[in-house]
């Protein structure tokens, strides 16, 4: 009885809680912005906001200011409602923390269902550009993340004695109401949406501010000084890398040539699932299919249907093993092996391909993989050595990739010295990396006797394409049986059905039977099986709005 009373009351606090929250919500009734240009080029800010703050409680308010673009931000002051906090992290007082950004935050007593407005003041160092045509401010006033409202907002900047504008203010990011008077521009916005910016640029006559340069400036005119360092060497290696890359590459890429004729037989004696690898270098489920079909055209296997497919559940086919072959080559005897003994070794004679899917997807399958593999080489068809080259070329594909970050790391230690140009490095080694790797995935893997039947194998194959494409007619109407496992091994099973469904005569394999007549399927139920047999076999085988500006950074309360 207790633990029931103590879940309900956990229970009915928590509801509560959830509430409540659900009812606190806070906007800026104002978000208005004093900005006073010095003579030496720096800023000193005050910035107001009203927040009305509905439900509750609330127990912080906070701004962060970064330094980008500036020489520091100093003089940092906040209260609230006209009084000056004091630094602490208790209620009633405002902590200062960070380097960039710069975190402020005002600690609250518990809040609810009031209006309070927040001063902050800061003075901004080296924030005006130099330049032989202008002095140029860029400043953004609001920051680039709040998730508040705004009903209204003023930015006022006002000029020193010797500032002089040489052109209207622009805003280059956002909108506003743009009014210029005497020693200050006036910028007025409305209904601002969360995160909605305003990015003022304003342009005086050159020499207007004293001293030098700001620090951040000269800092970038030197990297930039420096970017043809960057530029050359990230070329050099672009170039030396790709020469290298293609090089070692040339000699071991070739194509099959494409077919311009056709050839209605098997140009040379092969079995399906070799003449399907031919094709593809790898192996995929296409070609434990066609190993299927031609086992079971030569009396090995039978497929039935044992349930159709209606609104709730797809059709169900079985494959039986009718008696085990002599003289199995590698791969068909592994297939057998897959398919009819279980993952103890116990041998049976039935499978769903339901089942069959799921062996498909585990590490059996690799048993199969392999073995075609090695027929392959068996018959001559693979060269041995290129898989090493093939392997070595990922290698050294993968190595780059790893080394590019590194570039990342020493950039941040020097930053100041080198800015982003370093990236160009990391761009260019990056893209060797992703460059080496192709290459090396597209190896060709056939010795010289595997492309002369590779390319005479092609006529062949774009026949059965072809055919599936109604760009050419069947023969007669047994090749469609005859010639199954070699257009699956192509991965053109479900095409080859279907074409052969339209033709006049739609045979169907012998082997393929319905479980209750024991009378051939269907052409329909045909289909069905080659679409489940491939879907089983699927996975076999396989910045901130103102860039370039001071201001900006984030504000919000909780």
């Amino acid at each position: 009885m207790l633990r029931k009373l103590l879940f309900g009351l956990l229970c009915c606090a928590l509801f509560f809680t959830i509430a409540a929250q659900r009812g606190k919500a806070y906007r800026a009734d104002r978000f208005d912005v004093e900005v006073a240009i010095q003579p030496d080029g720096s800023l000193n800010i005050e910035e107001k906001v009203t927040f009305r703050f509905t439900g509750g409680p609330f127990s912080f308010v906070f701004r962060e200011l970064p330094t980008d673009h500036t020489d520091g931000i100093t003089n940092i002051t906040a209260g609230a409602d006209g009084m000056a906090w004091p630094q602490g992290t208790g209620p009633g007082q405002v902590e200062i923390s960070g380097r960039n950004p710069i975190r402020i935050e005002w600690h609250l007593p518990p809040t609810s269902d009031t209006t309070q407005t927040f001063t902050l003041a800061y003075t901004q160092l080296g924030v005006v550009e130099r330049g032989s045509t202008a002095d140029i401010l860029n400043w953004q006033a609001l920051p680039d993340e709040y998730e508040y409202e705004i009903d209204g907002s003023r930015l006022t900047i006002h000029f020193p004695p010797a500032g002089k504008l040489t052109a209207e203010p622009k805003i280059t990011v956002g909108n506003a109401l743009v009014t210029t008077e005497p020693g200050r521009a006036i910028f007025d916005m409305q209904n601002l949406s969360p995160n909605d910016p305003l990015v003022v640029r304003l342009s005086f006559a050159p020499g207007a501010f004293v001293g030098e340069a700001p620090a951040w400036q000269t800092q970038r005119e030197t990297q930039n000084s420096r970017a043809w360092i960057w530029i050359a060497s990230a070329a050099a290696i672009l170039l030396g890398g790709f020469l290298a890359l293609f090089g070692a590459a040339r000699n071991n890429i070739h194509a099959i040539p494409k077919a311009n004729s056709y050839v209605q037989k098997p140009p040379v004696d092969l079995p399906p699932a070799l003449a399907g690898y031919l094709a593809t270098q790898s192996v995929g489920w296409q070609h434990a299919l066609a190993t299927i079909f031609d086992l079971a055209g030569r009396g090995f296997i039978e497929i039935e249907q044992v349930r159709e497919k209606s609104l709730w559940r797809s059709a169900e086919f079985t494959m039986t093993l009718l008696k085990y072959p002599e003289d199995l080559r590698l791969y068909e005897d592994a297939l057998l092996d897959l398919l009819f003994t279980d993952k103890h070794g116990a041998p049976r004679e039935v499978i769903t391909l339901s089942e069959m899917g799921r062996l498909i997807t585990s590490s059996r399958w690799k048993a199969y993989s392999h073995a075609l593999e090695e027929e392959a080489k068996l018959e001559g068809l693979v060269d041995p050595t290129v898989k090493g080259k093939r392997n070595k070329m990922i290698g050294v594909g993968i190595a780059l990739t790893l080394l590019s970050p590194l570039i990342i790391i020493g950039m941040g230690l020097f930053f100041s010295a080198t800015g982003l140009w370093p990236l160009l490095l990391f761009g260019a080694i990056s893209l060797l990396g992703v460059v080496a790797i192709i290459l090396g995935s597209a190896y060709t893997r056939l010795s010289d006797k595997g492309m002369q039947y590779a390319t005479a194998f092609d006529p062949f194959r774009r026949f059965l394409k072809d055919v599936t494409k109604k760009k050419t007619g069947m023969p007669d109407p047994t090749y469609f049986e005859i010639y199954l496992p070699y257009a699956t091994a192509y991965g053109l099973a479900q095409q080859w059905a279907k074409r052969m469904a339209e033709s006049d005569d739609p045979r169907i394999p012998a082997y393929f039977r319905a479980a209750e007549t024991g009378e051939p399927m269907d052409m329909g139920a045909f289909i069905a099986v080659i679409v489940a047999t491939s879907s089983h076999g699927g996975a076999a085988g396989a910045g901130s709005a103102g860039a370039g500006a001071a201001g900006g950074g984030a504000s919000g309360a909780g």
